[in-house]
Order: structure tokens, then sequence, then C-alpha cells
């Protein structure tokens, strides 16, 4: 490691010559990658290591390891998609990144540091699911954004669809839930040619908090239970036409009582039984996002043992590992096996 002249940071630099003499190899690499996408600290890495060699390894030089995997990120984004799911869900989870504030300080050390504050950012993830009984899923894309604006989303929409993610390619439907401005992408793209589907799950959500605000209290709990239970009987109907005519008696049978309840469920309720239009597919994989939420949970514990990245750079290795892991366990392949694979991408 040199020392800039100007600046007076550390610089990591690569010699070929000196490669043999090094104290850490491929062993490292691995092991790192392995952790990394376990959700296990940098630190707790480094000091099972520090025994290993006999001395401390800088919290930096195991990030860096895990950062060369950088380069496969454009694979991940931009390799077509030949086999097209007929199913995609779409939703946002949100993280801490470090980003420059465009101030410089000088530390104890006389060097220059770039000041940095917290800024939260949000992950949209795009997950597919094949309907041919194979039970197959996969997260086609993600994209780290500021928000969940169209633009956000369309930056998303527009590369899946450039890497061949199209109706006529077998895509039949997208399920989102009804934040954010996804809807009004999802049209800009592919317009009427792909059914929109409303996250059954989140809408009645929606309609269990609006009831509390109707009829609050525990006095109206089990008012409130049956309000609920009713609603989701709604989405139990075998089709369209009597999902539509048990809201009609809903909305009748609750709207002096629950008003804002029943605005609520009424508000795009074409939208949440829009999944009666597909045939041939379980309506469990189509009515909500529940599949993708589940993988969330798993993102999160990344982002929480985190706490806040320090670069975009290192955010995207580290959801492109956590990726990786999901990739594995569903496809019911070895992390560790995959974590060696990955890491000899650079030997």
């Amino acid at each position: 490691m040199l020392e800039c002249q100007q600046c007076g940071h550390d610089v990591i630099c690569h010699f070929t010559v000196l490669e043999k003499y090094e104290r850490f190899w491929l062993d490292l690499d691995q092991d790192v990658v392995l952790g990394s996408g376990l959700c296990e600290s940098l630190r707790h890495l480094g000091e099972r290591w520090a025994e290993a060699v006999g001395s401390s390894i800088g919290l930096r030089t195991l990030n860096e390891r895990i950062n060369q995997l950088a380069p496969l990120l454009s694979q991940a984004h931009h390799t077509p998609i030949t086999q097209v799911p007929a199913v995609i869900q779409f939703d946002g989870i949100w993280l801490r990144l470090q980003i420059p504030t465009g101030t410089v300080k000088t530390d104890r050390r006389q060097r220059r540091r770039q000041q940095h504050k917290g800024k939260r950012m949000v992950l949209l993830v795009a997950l597919g699911l094949w309907t041919d009984g194979s039970g197959r899923r996969e997260i086609l894309d993600w994209e780290l954004a500021e928000g969940e604006t169209q633009p956000d989303w369309q930056r998303l929409l527009d590369r899946l669809e450039e890497r061949g993610v199209r109706p006529e390619a077998g895509l039949q439907a997208v399920i989102r839930d009804g934040k954010g401005e996804l809807g009004a992408a999802v049209a800009q793209v592919y317009g009427t040619r792909v059914i929109e589907q409303r996250c059954v799950f989140h809408k009645l959500r929606n309609v269990a908090d609006k009831a509390r605000e109707d009829k609050s209290g525990e006095a109206h709990r089990e008012l409130r239970e049956q309000l609920l239970e009713q609603a989701s009987a709604i989405y139990q109907a075998e089709t369209a036409t009597q999902a539509r005519e048990r809201l009609r008696i809903w909305v009748r049978t609750w709207q002096e009582q629950a008003p804002k309840a029943v605005a609520t469920l009424q508000r795009d309720f074409e939208q949440t039984i829009a999944f009666y239009a597909l045939g041939g597919i379980a309506r469990e994989l189509v009515r909500t996002t529940s599949l993708l939420e589940r993988t969330n949970r798993e993102l999160r514990r990344k982002f929480r043992q985190a706490c806040c990245f320090s670069s975009r750079r290192g955010a995207e290795v580290a959801i492109y590992l956590q990726v990786q892991r999901l990739h594995a366990r569903w496809t019911k392949t070895s992390w560790a096996r995959t974590a060696r694979s990955l890491s000899l991408a650079f030997y």
C-alpha cells in the first residue's frame, strides 16, 4: 500500500511480481465472499483470519477483497434474459448509503478526507416467477435509486425490456403494491400488453388501517375483524363477476359504519381482481407480492448488519452477493460452492 503525495491517502496497488509473497490468496477470497453472503460482518471475518495468519487484518483489506466482484455487476444487469417468466413482482426496500458532501477535511494525519453523510436509498427489485410447475423464481434485476418515482422505476423496466423481458417472449403480468409511481412506469414501458395486478395483501392491510380509524378502540375489535374477514372473502370468489357482486354486498353492509375502509377497498378495485384474467396460473402467485416480501426480508438481514454502506459500489456488491446466495438456495445449490466459483472468476 502506497501513500498519495497529493492528498495523503493510502493507495492500494497490485504487483504481479509480489503476488506469490502475499499473506493472503484464494483461501481468504473464498472465505470473505462466503461470509459476506451469509451476512457475517467484516470485523468477525477479520478476527477469524487474524488468528490464522498471526497478525491483524484491516477491514479495508477485506472490503477490497469483496469489492473485486464489482465487474460482475455489469453482467448481472445487462446479460440477455432468454427464458422470460410469466409473472414479475416489483417492490422497493430501503437502506442507508454514505454519499460525498463535496467538502474536504484534513484529519489528524494531515490526510485530506472527503466528507460523507448518510442518505436513505431504495432498492427496487424485480422478482421473476415461472408458472410451468417448476417453482422457479429468480431476481431478474434491481436498481438502487433515490426514490420510487416514475423515472426511477422506468430505468429498471427499460433495462428489463432491453434484456428481452417482453410480452411476446412470455411475460403476462406484473404484480405491485400501491406505493410510488410504478404504475405509470409500467404503462409507459408495456402499455396494455401485460396485466397489472395490485397486491391484495397490501390492499387489505390498508382497509384494516382505515377500519381502525372508522371504528377505533378495543370495543370495536370484533367488528373490525368481521369487516376484514368479509373483505378478504371477496378475493376468494371463483370469477371476477362474483368478486364484484361480493364487493357490492360488502359496500352496502359497511358503508355507514366504516366509510373510510369502504372507500379504500373501492379505490382501484379492478386492479386487485385483474388476476382472474390470467388462465392456467396459480392465483397464489399473482394475487400478492408475498414471495418478494420474503425475499426482501433476506435482503434486510444484510442491510441491518451493514447499518450504512460506505459506498455505492460496496452496496451494489453486497446486493449482488445476496442475490447469488438466494439463487443458490432456490436452485438447491451449495452456497459454499457458489462463493468459490465467484472467487475463482479473478484467478
